[in-house]
């Protein structure tokens, strides 16, 4: 059986994963269009200013989300009532987090954008733990294509903050889901209590993910500059194109995993299928690249060598599907911080001195040891058991 035929059966086998599947595809290929389409009408240093204060405001929204979307996705699917109470903390610290950018930097567009972010975080979690594939794929569907038209027509009235603004409407349906939410549930702050523990290590596993996702771009366009940061942003955007097969896979997985639910054959296939991706990324892609966006020359070198990354990203984050649907995310907080402090530590020391070719290899690198910290505390978490059945399976 070839692996098309494979990963055809695991589709049709399972209609949510399918859903989930052809959903998110679609959602990143809309994605891809519009910030391509703004690529080429751009120049690099635009772009790449852009993609910064995009940064300010997806931290901003991290900082805020003491209810991480990994929290919200484990305590609804286990139907824990909890909703309002995560809501209301994380809205409220959006609240205090936006009127701080707005007054640091004086760009209400980022500062809304805070807010679209946490409502579309929240948003998604939800739908994903009550495992309501098809209205996460309307909604989702929704938001891309509103984001394409409202983007555009925006940046052509009004200039690089219309897009800002666009993004911000295009999550405002997701309100919707969110007074649900509220209506279903009770702000009962004792009810976190016993359950501080897994909520805090998630808000730190946030709080890595952040800054290795997002304060990369803000360093990088401080230290080398917007028309570098644009380069790269378009390379991150092939790469989130790459991680499109493990992100719907492991967004299933979660629910199962805090049902205990196993799906190992389906691990091990998303795990050979990244390996094709890579080689595609390294030998196919950046020529693709060369022909689209030819302005954009240091993203090919980005591109070529940021697509090995795909491999240990994939591991990485099929690893610890089961610690997190567990609430055992100790070791994953942990993960996600050498992850981070690699990256930072690589843009300061490699990015600086090597440029493009340090910057990508800092890149890989954390997510490599991210994989290797998560594989190596499996492996002798299963050896101290002496019971396989005991340990984390892939």
């Amino acid at each position: 059986m070839d692996l098309w035929t494979k990963l055809k059966s695991k589709l049709s086998g399972s209609k949510g994963l399918g859903t989930l599947g052809l959903s998110d595809i679609l959602a990143r290929g809309v994605t891809t269009i519009l910030w391509f389409y703004l690529a080429s009408i751009m120049s690099s240093e635009g772009y790449g200013e852009l993609h910064f204060m995009i940064s300010i405001a997806a931290m901003g929204g991290v900082l805020s989300l003491f209810a991480t979307p990994t929290a919200v996705t484990v305590y609804v699917s286990k139907n824990f009532k909890l909703e309002s109470t995560l809501y209301f903390i994380s809205l409220l610290a959006g609240l205090a987090c936006s009127v701080i950018i707005i007054l640091i930097f004086s760009r209400l567009d980022v500062g809304l954008l805070v807010f679209g972010f946490i409502i579309n975080d929240l948003t998604i979690a939800y739908l994903l733990g009550k495992k309501q594939y098809t209205k996460y794929a309307k909604y989702l569907l929704t938001q891309k294509l509103s984001a394409v038209i409202l983007c555009i027509l925006l940046y052509y009235w009004i200039g690089n903050v219309g897009v800002i603004y666009g993004l911000f409407i295009s999550y405002l349906p997701f309100i919707i889901i969110l007074y649900k939410g509220f209506k279903e549930t009770k702000i009962s702050f004792s009810d976190l209590k016993p359950r501080k523990g897994f909520l805090m290590n998630n808000y730190m596993i946030s709080l890595a993910s952040v800054f290795r996702d997002q304060l990369d771009k803000l360093l990088i366009g401080s230290l080398l500059g917007f028309s570098l940061l644009g380069n790269f942003a378009i390379a991150v955007q092939v790469y989130a194109v790459f991680m499109i097969i493990t992100n719907i896979v492991v967004r299933y997985l979660l629910p199962d995993d805090a049902r205990n639910i196993s799906n190992t054959k389906l691990k091990k296939l998303t795990i050979l299928i990244s390996i094709l991706i890579s080689i595609f990324g390294v030998f196919v892609a950046p020529h693709i690249i060369s022909l689209v966006l030819p302005q954009y020359v240091d993203a090919v070198d980005f591109i070529q060598i940021m697509s090995l990354g795909v491999i240990p990203a994939t591991l990485g984050l099929i690893l610890s599907t089961k610690l997190l649907g567990s609430e055992k995310s100790k070791h994953v907080l942990i993960g996600r911080w050498i992850s981070a402090i690699t990256m930072i530590s690589g843009i300061l020391l490699l990015g600086t001195v090597y440029g493009t070719i340090g910057l990508a290899l800092s890149f890989i690198l954390s997510s490599t040891l991210f994989a290797v910290y998560l594989s190596v505390n499996i492996y002798l978490r299963t050896n101290e058991s002496n019971n396989m059945s005991n340990g984390v399976e892939l």
